[in-house]
């Protein structure tokens, strides 16, 4: 029999045992940007809370969703905190440990937290360490030189952190040189739904959207080259757009998928004209036989159909600064080879093979990369090989199974004991 533990305006799940009054489960919450914000951490919190009930029934599972467009959300969000209010982060910390949870997961971005650099952020993990409330950061951006502000954010938020993970070998290099998770830094993968590995042509179409079904009958007989993703300058597809117009000259048959909305940030300040101007280039290449735009956000078992009939995925971002990438991760998933720009995540992840990289912002290079994976024999199928060995640990059942045994661990180790939370019949 389980009962649900009342506070106003909170919705929590039963963590004591009704019989014998013993603690059953560790109440855990994770704090992020949450569907349906069209957002790639919240897409990760999401999966991430889904795998860790599947794997972990020791860990009942809440949301604290970080929103600022007053959002509805379905029922596993408990609590949410408005950004844009400097009071709320303390409050929403102090209504967390007065409800009686165990830990509290911080998925950290910059940007999706108020103040300068997401400052704010500080003064939530301050109020949980004041009310004896361990929490864990997941860290997933680490910049190679951080600003002083960003240094300062990183340092307040980290330093009182029950652990701190990162997606990457090479952003725990980083956060060590920066002093940040000294104390416990772990490294566990970005985690990728189990329907991307090795996805299935065919039947399921019929569970995506007209507009990619259209997509993908049309180009079944094509190369396919593919990207998706919220989208911004930074992403740089204006470099592989210009690559794939070079090298449609000699291998006619391409055709490049940029299958995603734009960014919210991006419409909110400058509209569709970054999306405008991409078709403009495509018009001014006379490439429009080789790119295609869907203007959607995917879901996963959309991603696992636009994989499926892909064959190199294209990530050609400006920055080498960027640690983590969930469209990276989730191309390996679905055994796709990869042609890249170079930063430090695809340096980490491509390093068995998986893909070939070039300078960001070459198209001739990238362009040169791209004809090398498509017509060097046998590097295709090398790379396929590599992908799919690299996807299978990237599933999120096993990358949940590693952040609950943080979980348990940095509860374990912050606070073995715990004053009894009020259980209502």
């Amino acid at each position: 029999m389980t009962t649900t533990l009342t506070f106003p305006g909170v919705r929590l799940h039963p963590v004591r045992d009704p019989v014998r009054g013993e603690r059953a489960r560790l109440n855990v919450v994770v704090l992020s940007t949450y569907p349906p914000r069209q957002c790639g951490i919240g897409v990760f919190a999401a999966d991430l809370c889904k795998s860790l009930d599947d794997v972990a029934p020791d860990l009942d599972v809440s949301v604290c969703a970080v929103d600022h467009e007053g959002l509805r959300y379905d029922r596993e969000v408990a609590w949410v905190l408005d950004q844009r209010d400097p009071a709320a982060y303390r409050r929403t910390a102090a209504d967390l440990a007065a409800a009686g949870a165990d830990a509290v997961l911080i998925q950290h971005e910059f940007g999706i937290y108020g103040g300068r650099d997401g400052a704010l952020i500080a003064s939530f993990a301050a109020e949980l360490s004041a009310a004896g409330v361990p929490y864990l950061v997941t860290l997933h951006t680490v910049p190679a030189a951080p600003t002083r502000g960003q240094a300062d954010v990183l340092r307040r938020l980290c330093r009182g952190a029950a652990a701190v993970t990162v997606l990457s070998p090479t952003a725990r290099r980083l956060a060590g040189a920066a002093g940040i998770g000294a104390g416990w830094c772990e490294t566990i993968a970005h985690g990728v739904p189990e329907a991307l590995h090795q996805p299935a042509r065919g039947p399921s179409q019929a569970s995506v959207r007209p507009e990619l079904a259209r997509i993908l009958r049309e180009l079944a007989h094509r190369t396919v080259l593919s990207t998706f993703g919220l989208l911004s300058p930074d992403k740089g597809l204006d470099t592989a757009i210009a690559a794939v117009a070079d090298l449609a000259r000699d291998l006619p048959d391409l055709c490049y998928v940029i299958a995603g909305a734009t960014h919210p940030e991006i419409v909110r300040r400058y509209g569709e004209s970054y999306r405008d101007n991409l078709g403009k280039l495509v018009a001014e290449l006379d490439a429009a036989d080789h790119v295609r735009f869907l203007d959607s956000f995917l879901t996963s078992t959309e991603l696992a159909q636009l994989l499926a009939h892909t064959t190199v995925f294209l990530t050609p971002y400006r920055s080498r600064d960027q640690v983590s990438s969930g469209a990276l991760a989730y191309a390996l998933a679905a055994g796709r080879p990869v042609v890249s720009t170079s930063f430090f995540y695809t340096e980490d992840m491509l390093a068995g093979g998986a893909g070939l990289l070039a300078e960001p912002g070459d198209a001739g290079a990238y362009a040169a990369a791209l004809r090398r994976m498509l017509t060097e024999p046998g590097r295709l199928a090398r790379a396929e090989r590599a992908a799919e060995a690299a996807g299978t640990g990237l599933l999120w059942p096993v990358v949940a199974h590693r952040v609950a045994e943080v979980i348990r661990t940095a509860v374990g180790r912050k606070r073995p004991e715990r004053l009894p939370i009020p259980y209502q019949r």
